[in-house]
């Protein structure tokens, strides 16, 4: 998924990234990862799920797996899996049978594609 992911993004014109403010660059990757879960496939998808504890980036739900995503602009996949435990954002899913993973995704705003990608 991260190969085709950033495949995709590598084909979008660098000029059409918007480049404001922080927050928007960040929007914009979350929001065209969202568009490509939502086209290519027939699971459920949750952008910016709201729980307990905060906002979680995205969540797909299949019948047998949850993928749990939380994005950082620049940053490191790590701060995103630590941000995904300390906000307890996989505590939803504690009783579901279907098989968890924690995906800390980082996009690079130089490249405009996948800059790390780290899944447990």
């Amino acid at each position: 998924l991260c190969t085709l992911f950033t495949s995709f993004l590598a084909g979008i014109p660098y000029t059409m990234r918007r480049k404001e403010d922080e927050a928007e660059r960040e929007r914009y990757f979350q929001y065209t990862f969202y568009l490509i879960m939502r086209l290519v496939s027939v699971y459920t998808v949750y952008v910016e799920k709201v729980q307990s504890q905060g906002r979680v980036d995205c969540i797909v739900e299949t019948p047998e797996y949850v993928y749990i995503f939380e994005f950082k602009l620049d940053g490191t996949a790590s701060d995103a899996l630590r941000q995904i435990e300390e906000k307890g954002y996989a505590r939803e899913y504690a009783s579901d049978p279907r098989k968890l993973y924690r995906i800390g995704a980082v996009f690079s705003s130089e490249t405009g594609t996948i800059g790390e990608w780290k899944a447990v």
